[in-house]
């Protein structure tokens, strides 16, 4: 009878904590070309909490994706391409929207990805940049302000124009 108490007063306090830790992360923050990107609730593969500032003064393009989107895994590879060959011109954060269901440490080795990685494991950073599917993109200037998004596979040349112009 105790044990099942424990149980449940366990249980309670995590369901509360969790929703405590929400409701603080959701902040109402929305991305719209020309507005300042909302915050990030990401941590890479390694765990450690990645941030906006981390990029501040640097070109970023945000790639939203998922493991089982196979368009995603194409993008990223072209992604993978166009920064080693312009390194210094558009830094690149994908984000793994699976969240607990994926792998994505596994799916990385797969497909040999070596781009900066981080999940989204509650959906709160898919929430506030209005996701809809995937793959998705967000340009940010150097000031953290969203300049393009395109949703769906970004054209080759669309790609390198971003590239190109630093």
């Amino acid at each position: 009878m105790k044990l099942a108490y424990l149980y449940k007063k366990m249980a309670l306090t995590s369901l509360i904590s969790a929703v405590i830790f929400s409701l603080i992360s959701c902040k109402d923050q929305s991305a719209n070309i020309g507005s300042q990107a909302p915050d990030l609730a990401v941590f890479n593969l390694q765990g450690q909490k990645v941030e906006l500032q981390q990029f501040a003064g640097k070109k970023l393009l945000l790639n939203f994706w998922s493991e089982t989107c196979g368009i995603c895994i194409v993008e990223l590879k072209q992604l993978q391409q166009l920064a080693e060959k312009y390194p210094d011109n558009l830094q690149i954060l994908a984000i793994n929207i699976d969240g607990e269901r994926g792998d994505t440490q596994k799916s990385a080795v797969k497909n040999q990805l070596i781009l900066p990685i981080v999940k989204d494991q509650l959906n709160i950073t898919a929430e506030r940049y209005q996701l809809v599917g995937t793959p998705t993109s967000f340009v940010l200037d150097p000031t953290g302000k969203i300049l393009y998004k395109f949703e769906g596979l970004i054209s080759e040349s669309k790609l390198l124009a971003l590239f190109k112009d630093p």
